[in-house]
């Protein structure tokens, strides 16, 4: 056994908020079936090893695989249900995180906490490829040592890995879509439908794939026969804005990435269809407060 390696500890169900910024677990047990159901005042960042788990947020369900990543909000009500039949144990890291700790850590152009409130633009659960899973979970083994140690920097080395852990998350959400990822099952609460849901859920896809196209609600109707109306309305109802609003917010977050890593103002008008400087500019500034050229200007997003 390596003794560097973080020791898992059994599963209590009182695990308590000891400190004010956040907090991490590491545990493993092989007898769990249910999680206690609850809801606290700060977020939650699950990160599944090993274990069969159902994991429930409110009105939806996931089903999740070893690798699987769950952000949860303050005041969602969430519980895992774990098969017991199976030989593996339930093993998983928890990082909780006050609002007011993310708040800090953030800059004027990088919120740590958006990854968390876009996830009704998108999915509680997030699926990593391998080389982002190897990436992740150790950067959960980091802060979990540096949290509990007393060495000269430690706590520092914690924080800069909660800061780490966040943004490698966000550039990967917002790059790639959950493609492998079955939509969340609505249960009987949910005002949308089952069947509702899945065609917003590959309605979702077509617009990340097709991103870069002069988009229109028009368009998406037409391709997935769908009538307008109807379709507005349980967007709406399931995201809680437009889809033409969807899909410029959509092509905002990647062209300001792209302003980041030193693409041309002109080049991201062109690559995202905007038409026109005047238009991508009025849309860029009614979003994030400042003109795309101040932005460019004033630093990158994320230090490389």
């Amino acid at each position: 056994m390596n003794e560097n390696r973080p020791q898992p500890s059994p599963y209590y169900h009182k695990q308590p908020m000891r400190f004010k910024d956040y907090e991490i677990y590491y545990n493993r047990d092989y007898s769990l079936t249910q999680i206690v159901p609850n809801k606290h005042n700060y977020y939650e960042f699950y990160f599944l090893i090993s274990g069969d788990v159902t994991y429930f947020i409110d009105n939806r369900k996931y089903h999740l695989l070893p690798g699987d990543v769950i952000l949860i909000s303050p005041e969602q009500n969430h519980y895992a249900h774990i098969d017991a039949t199976t030989d593996n144990p339930y093993e998983r890291y928890v990082l909780w995180l006050n609002p007011a700790y993310l708040e800090k850590l953030s800059s004027t152009k990088s919120n740590l906490s958006t990854i968390f409130q876009n996830t009704r633009i998108s999915s509680a659960q997030i699926r990593l490829p391998s080389a982002a899973y190897t990436v992740l979970h150790n950067l959960l083994e980091k802060i979990f040592i540096n949290s509990s140690s007393k060495k000269y920097g430690a706590d520092l080395l914690a924080n800069a890995g909660v800061i780490e852990l966040l943004v490698n998350l966000a550039q990967f959400k917002l790059f790639y879509t959950n493609t492998e990822v079955e939509p969340a099952i609505l249960l009987d609460s949910s005002p949308v439908s089952k069947e509702d849901s899945l065609l917003i859920f590959e309605i979702l896809s077509y617009i990340n794939t097709h991103i870069c196209d002069p988009l229109t609600v028009n368009d998406i109707c037409s391709y997935f026969y769908v009538s307008r109306s109807h379709l507005s309305a349980k967007f709406r109802q399931e995201l809680g804005m437009s889809i033409h609003q969807y899909i410029i917010k959509k092509k905002l977050f990647l062209a300001k990435q792209d302003l980041s890593d030193s693409m041309s103002i002109q080049g991201v008008v062109e690559k995202y269809s905007f038409g026109n400087y005047s238009s991508f500019y009025r849309a860029f500034k009614s979003e994030f407060g400042q003109s795309p050229q101040k932005y460019k200007t004033s630093g990158t997003a994320f230090d490389r």
